[in-house]
């Protein structure tokens, strides 16, 4: 009878139908968090910071494993080939599982082919302009946009990033007219902006705390619902009449579609715990990241939802896949 049980276990296991008694075992050994970008950015020290939280409650170590390129595709395509066992977990992204599919010709896809676990963290993007250029207010920018045929000249970190996608959706919703220009990584957009060379940027808030707080850019709107905690001053684009954009960018935490529901949700608890534990937050918060914890359904409704709007922009502007 012992065999037997064993061998049904063992079958249960895989095929994906694990017995409860199975996540209670869960986690056995070592999990895995495959980190889809270069190291060295305010996510990677999230992503590590989660880990190390994570590790302490699930009593296992948790470990970040860096597999860059082609905009996170490769790391996400990795774990969507992993075992279904929740020792391998991506960083989700809301330019890796909303973005990516209007940008490159995956051979997977990342709504259907991924549980969402929660997400932990969101920013807004905000749309900045140099000290020096001579709107400074959204009133301003948009009454000079009008003047120029050829528009306002606005960069961005890459063409076909989210910021990109955000800055094409702002000026079709708003009647904005823009010369849009994609950059290779925000850093050099920076420069251009805090140089005069162009006129506006959209980037992530948190990046742009330390230009807008110092004056060296000033921040016109974020695209949060709500007001970023880096500069409470600065409003938001519903406040401004604009609406229809994707909100924030966002990280999380996603498994292999069959991944058993009871270890989801033990993965979930402990990620929400994290979240909740002071000092995370403190850390998070200098970060400039907005914490949100939520349930693997609203994740997931949140992924398709995002992943809906952010492709009717990709064919407004007509971007084609790679």
């Amino acid at each position: 009878m012992t065999r037997l049980s064993t061998a049904i276990t063992a079958l249960l296991l895989s095929v994906g139908l694990t017995p409860a008694y199975a996540a209670d075992a869960y986690p056995a050994k070592p999990i895995t968090i495959i980190y889809p970008y270069a190291p060295g950015s305010a996510s990677d020290t999230m992503t590590r910071l989660l880990a190390e939280a994570m590790s302490k409650r699930l009593g296992q170590p948790v470990i970040v494993d860096g597999k860059p390129g082609a905009g996170g595709s490769i790391a996400t395509e990795h774990v969507v080939r992993a075992a279904p066992d929740g020792y391998t977990l991506l960083l989700s992204a809301s330019g890796t599982i909303a973005v990516n599919p209007h940008i490159y010709k995956l051979r997977y896809n990342p709504v259907e082919d991924l549980a969402q676990i929660s997400i932990a963290v969101e920013v807004p993007f905000v749309f900045v302009v140099g000290k020096s250029f001579p709107a400074q207010d959204y009133a301003a920018f948009k009454a000079l946009s009008s003047t120029k045929p050829g528009g306002l000249s606005s960069a961005n970190a890459g063409l076909g990033t989210q910021a990109h996608l955000t800055q094409a959706a702002f000026a079709k919703l708003a009647g904005v007219n823009l010369s849009i220009l994609g950059y290779k990584g925000a850093a050099p957009a920076v420069n251009d902006i805090l140089g005069g060379h162009v006129d506006s940027m959209m980037d992530n808030a948190a990046s742009q705390i330390p230009y807008v707080t110092s004056g060296k850019t000033t921040a016109l709107f974020v695209t949060s619902d709500y007001r970023f905690d880096g500069y409470p001053q600065v409003p938001t684009a519903k406040e401004l009449g604009i609406t229809g954009l994707v909100p924030t960018g966002w990280f999380g935490l996603a498994a292999p579609k069959d991944t058993p529901p009871a270890v989801v949700e033990k993965i979930q608890g402990a990620v929400v715990a994290s979240l909740k534990d002071a000092e995370m937050q403190r850390k998070l918060k200098e970060l400039g990241w907005v914490i949100v914890g939520n349930t693997s359904q609203q994740a997931t409704e949140r992924a398709r939802t995002d992943y809906e709007l952010l492709g009717k922009v990709a064919r407004d502007i007509e971007l084609k896949p790679n």
